[in-house]
């Protein structure tokens, strides 16, 4: 009867290791692909030139898919990167003040918020306000 109860024991832990397991590899391939879509994403973007609709589309849904179960705030400059470049502002200037309440600390949403300010004034001395205290360097190069 022992050997009965041990035995259900060890079948119960490999279960449990087995489990652990599959969603540690799924875990690993979501990231994996999610790395290669935010990679696509950020080849369409950067390239000269603007984007077409048919390149926006398919940023969108390369970004859709990124953001899955992922806490990183790459995804949503990936997205105002791509406000901007489709002369959208007013989206990108939304995305970048969410990302910097979200993440102070985030350079590069301060710096692209700088760019994108334009006209206003307010906006981009905020931004460099920031730049300034997260890379003091930048106050004497600029």
């Amino acid at each position: 009867m022992l050997a009965t109860g041990n035995n259900r024991s060890v079948q119960a832990s490999r279960f449990v290791v087995l489990v652990v397991a599959i969603v540690m590899v799924a875990w690993f391939l979501l990231g994996a692909l999610q790395a290669h879509d935010i990679s696509r994403a950020t080849n369409i973007v950067s390239q000269s030139g603007p984007v077409t609709a048919a390149q926006a589309a398919q940023v969108s849904s390369l970004l859709s898919f990124a953001g899955t179960l992922n806490p990183d705030q790459e995804v949503n400059i990936l997205r105002a990167s791509l406000a901007a470049s489709r002369n959208n502002s007013v989206s990108a200037t939304r995305i970048l003040l969410k990302v910097g309440r979200e993440e102070p600390s985030n350079l590069e949403a301060w710096d692209l918020l700088a760019q994108l300010a334009g006209g206003d004034s307010k906006l981009e001395l905020l931004a460099l306000k920031h730049i300034a205290e997260l890379d003091p360097r930048a106050r004497s190069s600029s």
